[in-house]
């Protein structure tokens, strides 16, 4: 028997019901295919061989050794396994030969997971089906104004469209996790959902301006950027947004913006 590995955030999920429900969400279409992150034992693995054709094989990103020869001898030449940090993987070079929509689907563990979630959104997938800590996910489909609002809230919200599909008690997994789950789905857009100057530098931006949330955005964005609080203060003013707001009440359409407006004033070091 293969014990799970503390040191790789590993939970095995056994309940067949969650099991099933995942596969459902992650069902490819015709013609495409899947790639599972972190198949571990093979038992979401089942399930999901079930939607493929006989002559497919499903593509698995597995960091841990132990699991290559278990899930060979399991599914054969079904499966093809590539043993690497899913975040590290060439995720564009894995996904063109699987047709025009393929599907990414995992248990991601919860020390990495955002770091694995952000490689393969760049990638642009059709769809991407992930388990999450709870408050995880929580926080990707979060409002603003809201307690669980934050930068990744904004930074996953202008890239794809994102629900909270299902949440998933820690006695599905063994061993249990001293934490719930959530399943989310999320659908990458082709392009960020408002024109922005870069990605790159709208996601210093928002991470600038969550630095201090206690503070005003005019603050946190001096504090981190070096962006005199007046020109804040004449884009906020510019957009029709109180000058005294924090990050967190900003809306998406506001956030690209404020990105647009400052981008001139961006630090030059």
């Amino acid at each position: 028997m293969i014990h799970a590995k503390k040191s790789l955030g590993q939970n095995f999920l056994h309940d067949q019901g969650v099991l099933n429900r995942i596969a459902d969400l992650a069902q490819p279409e015709p013609g495409s295919g899947l790639v599972e992150i972190g198949p571990g034992t093979g038992n979401l693995t089942a399930h999901l061989l079930e939607w493929l054709p006989a002559d497919w094989h499903l593509d698995a990103i597995e960091r841990d050794h132990r699991m290559v020869p278990l899930l060979a001898e399991r599914f054969g030449e079904r499966v093809r396994v590539t043993e690497a940090d899913a975040a590290d993987v060439d995720w564009p070079a894995l996904l063109e030969p699987l047709g025009p929509h393929p599907v990414v689907v995992g248990n991601l563990p919860y020390y990495a997971a955002l770091p694995i979630l952000f490689a393969v959104l760049e990638a642009k997938p059709a769809r991407i089906v992930v388990m999450l800590q709870k408050e995880v996910a929580e926080r990707l489909v979060a409002k603003p104004s809201t307690p669980a609002q934050g930068q990744i809230s904004v930074k996953i919200q202008m890239l794809a469209d994102v629900r909270l599909a299902f949440k998933v008690g820690s006695g599905a997994f063994t061993p249990a996790p001293n934490v719930d789950s959530a399943v989310v789905v999320l659908q990458p857009l082709a392009s960020p959902r408002y024109a922005l100057p870069s990605v790159a530098r709208f996601s210093a931006l928002v991470t600038a301006g969550f630095s201090l949330r206690r503070k005003t955005l005019v603050n946190a964005l001096g504090n981190a950027l070096r962006i005199p609080g007046d020109t804040v203060r004449a884009s906020l003013t510019a957009m029709a947004v109180d000058e005294r707001i924090r990050a967190e009440a900003l809306t998406l359409p506001q956030w690209a913006a404020l990105a647009q407006r400052l981008d001139a004033e961006w630090p030059k070091t």
